[in-house]
């Protein structure tokens, strides 16, 4: 009877385990995130923040309000590379190599000497 019992339960747990996830990691259905950057090096990143707005706002509040550019994104990676002349891109992938080499290549489109600024993932 014992063992029955343990057998039961170490099913149920897995059958609990293996069921469908209602949110993210970051606990919220939508996990937000952004990146931005700004003039004189200004930079910021945000992750697992329930709405879009929060997002942004701690962007730029790490930007210390400076930031001219941020992007935002849910339940992904985002990155955002600047170049030389602040010529800039932005892209979003699952990875962040993803993201990061697509911010690069619209970057280098751009401008030279592109560089990832800032990065984040949010799931």
């Amino acid at each position: 009877m014992k063992i029955r019992l343990v057998i039961s339960g170490a099913v149920a747990a897995l059958g609990l385990a293996a069921g469908p996830v209602a949110a993210g990691q970051c606990g919220y259905q939508q996990c937000w995130g952004a990146v931005g950057f700004g003039p004189g090096g200004a930079y910021g990143w945000s992750h697992s923040y329930p709405s879009q707005q929060q997002a942004y706002n701690r962007v730029n509040q790490e930007c210390g309000g400076n930031c001219t550019q941020i992007k935002t994104f849910y339940n992904t990676c985002g990155a955002i590379a600047v170049g030389s002349n602040n010529g800039w891109g932005w892209g979003h992938s699952p990875s962040r190599a993803g993201a990061e080499n697509i911010a690069m290549g619209y970057c280098n489109q751009y401008d030279h000497g592109c560089s990832v600024r800032a990065w984040a993932c949010s799931f």
